[in-house]
Formats: structure tokens, sequence, C-alpha cells
């Protein structure tokens, strides 16, 4: 793939292509997901939506009716992911980037100092490379571990409010728009992904699109 895809030349005198020794960093649908991505240009009036699974499974120029509201998720995608497929969306300086990332790092096992560090590259290169487009810095979503699913992740709650702490903070240190979509999808009276908007502690159903859709509706314009 365009630069990512590498020439490696082994001491035996063997050449062979970069693809499966990146194959070993990241999934076979990443580099299928980002090669594409690469054919597709992005305009200055486009809105991007971009992260992991979550945002890879939403519908999003058809929650928001509108076609320069484009997806860039990709099911999986950890925050090195994100900031190695940044070229082909800032070159093309969008309007908006909604970013929402890292919970594949918690289930990783990443502290949450590392990850926070990881989205704020993502942050100083999206201001250096495309300074007019307006990021906005989504929380993480709340989990619930009660389905015995993605326990990874799942059972790190408290890993999750860390990290939406630190954003947060960062966010008001350099004049970014912080949304808090996780008190909105949290149950009432626990901190756990409300049990109504997902069938697996991680992922959302129909209708949690359609709240995370009206958190952010006012700034999807």
């Amino acid at each position: 793939m365009k630069k990512l895809v590498l020439l490696f030349t082994l001491f035996t005198g063997f050449v062979f292509t970069g693809l499966s020794a990146q194959d070993s960093k990241y999934s076979t649908l990443y580099y299928q997901r980002a090669t594409l991505f690469e054919e597709l240009p992005i305009s200055k009036s486009d809105i991007i939506f971009l992260g992991n699974s979550i945002t890879h499974f939403g519908e999003w120029c058809e929650i928001f009716n509108s076609k320069k509201v484009k997806n860039r998720g990709i099911s999986g995608d950890i925050v090195q992911g994100v900031y190695d497929r940044l070229d082909p969306i800032l070159k093309g300086e969008p309007q908006k980037i909604f970013l929402l990332i890292g919970i594949n790092d918690v289930s990783h096992d990443v502290a949450a100092d590392s990850i926070v560090r990881g989205i704020t590259k993502i942050i100083n290169r999206i201001s250096k490379d495309s300074p007019r487009t307006k990021l906005y810095i989504q929380s993480i979503f709340p989990v619930n571990d009660s389905f015995g699913k993605f326990l990874g992740a799942t059972a790190k709650g408290d890993v999750v409010i860390d990290i939406n702490k630190r954003l947060k903070r960062i966010c008001e240190e350099k004049g970014l728009t912080y949304i808090d979509v996780y008190s909105a999808l949290k149950s009432a009276d626990s901190e756990k992904l409300d049990p109504k908007y997902t069938n697996d502690g991680l992922h959302l159903l129909g209708g949690g699109y359609m709240v995370w859709k009206k958190v952010i509706g006012k700034y999807c314009k």
C-alpha cells in the first residue's frame, strides 16, 4: 500500500514486500480499509469520523443525511494505527474530524498515560498538518462486563474513566472541544454502558447510535 508498504531486503538477499511484515503489526482488515481510504479523496468540506469498530459500524452519511460525512473507522484499530493512517485524511484538509480511539489499547493493557500520550500525538499532528480542521475529541464510551464478552476492555471501566478525565484536561489546555458521550450512554445508577444500548458490553445497538448522534449533532453541521 502507498507509503505503508515497504520493501525489506533480508541478509539472505531475498526481497519481500512489507505487507507480510506489517501484517504482524496490524490486522489484514486494517490494511484492506487503510488502502481503500488512500484511494478515496477527502475535500475541505468533509466531516470525518475517525476511530475503531464503534465508528466503523456507524452508517454516518445516513445518520446525518449528508454525503460530506465520511467514515474512516477500522474495526480493531488502536491509537498508533490511527496515527499511521492520517496522511490521506489530512492532505484533504477536511472541515472537521470527530476522533474516538483508545478502547482497544485498553484491552491490550496499555496504561492510561501511554494511551493519552498517543492521542496527544494525533492531536498535534492534525494541528500541524491541517490547521484549519476543527478537531473534536470524543470521550471513550462506557463499557459493561455483565455480558461476559470482550473482558479485556469491558472489565476496565475504571481505566476508561481515567483516560476521559485526562482527555478532557488536555482539551482544556489546548483549546479543543471535548465531547462527553460517555455520560449519555452510561446507566443511570452505575458507570456501566446501559444494557439497552448494547448486546455485548462494548459495541452499540441502533439506539446507542441515535444517542451518540444527539450528543454530537450540534457540532456536526
